[in-house]
């Protein structure tokens, strides 16, 4: 986990706040400005008939698109004090987080994949886009399963998850948020697990998990009209769609690739997130309410 230097605290007079249950709607969907697919966890069904405290747990896609309204809400509203970023380096460069802007944050570095198995490439514009969906091989559906069951099984993947654990187990005020790109699998794995350990029933995991569909469709519509304007939509049409959603099976098969690692989801979390049973007490006392 590289830990990147920031300011002191911006806690407020008498600590913080007091936790509070809150009635989830829309998903827990934050409608920012600039950042389509930010979403608060705060309401879920976790452990012993308590829920997810609101305002505490964001996740989300790059921060980069976020106006200066974003991150004065960021800042102010949710006294944001933690950014996981679960890109790779070389995401992190091109679009990299607003930092500056947000001097009493914390931002740490857990990327989740080597850079070639992202096995596209997302930047060079839409003629490079179109490119490089043309090597796909198979359907781009199976590259995606790879890409998630290789963020459970790899070195990298599984230092990245425990390194966003830690982030979050450290944040002991103010909220933590995480992100990748789209913030719809690297992000949506982090919520998956750490769901999973807050109580969350299946359905209630993958419900959130899905919901990333929604606040990206706009963004896949975009790409498909630049395509056809090119020309180059005709059969790219569905690995456009495919590539930019998510999918039950998508989530399914990283869950059954750390299951394969170490016999069920608990002791993967245990013996190769170093989440112990003591840590997620932790975090079901501080999360849930």
């Amino acid at each position: 986990m590289v830990e990147k230097a920031s300011g002191g605290s911006a806690a407020t007079a008498g600590g913080d706040e007091a936790r509070k249950e809150c009635e989830r709607t829309d998903d827990g969907h934050i409608p920012f400005e600039g950042l389509p697919n930010t979403r608060d966890m705060g309401g879920i069904a976790g452990a012993d008939g308590r829920r997810v405290v609101c305002g505490k747990l964001l996740r989300s896609g790059a921060l980069d698109g976020a106006t200066s309204h974003d991150l004065d809400l960021l800042r102010d509203g949710y006294r944001l004090r933690t950014v996981v970023d679960l890109r790779t380096e070389e995401e992190r460069r091109k679009k990299p987080d607003p930092e500056d802007a947000l001097p009493d944050v914390r931002f740490v570095d857990a990327p989740i994949l080597n850079p070639a198995s992202l096995g596209i490439a997302k930047e060079g514009g839409i003629k490079g886009l179109a490119e490089a969906m043309r090597t796909i091989e198979g359907h781009p559906g199976d590259l995606m399963k790879r890409i998630y069951v290789s963020t459970m099984t790899n070195e990298k993947g599984q230092r990245g998850f425990a390194s966003f654990f830690e982030a979050v187990l450290t944040t002991k005020e103010g909220s933590a948020l995480w992100h990748c790109s789209a913030g719809k699998d690297r992000t949506g794995i982090a919520a998956a697990l750490l769901l999973h350990v807050l109580g969350a029933s299946p359905d209630d995991i993958m419900e959130d998990y899905l919901a990333s569909n929604r606040f990206l469709e706009s963004r896949t519509q975009e790409i498909m009209d630049a395509l056809a304007a090119h020309r180059l939509a005709d059969r790219l049409d569905e690995s456009v769609r495919v590539l930019n959603s998510v999918r039950p099976d998508f989530l399914q098969a990283a869950m059954d690739a750390a299951c394969s690692v170490s016999g069920n989801l608990d002791a993967y979390l245990e013996q190769v997130l170093h989440v112990t049973p003591e840590k997620q007490e932790t975090l079901r006392a501080r999360y849930l309410a």
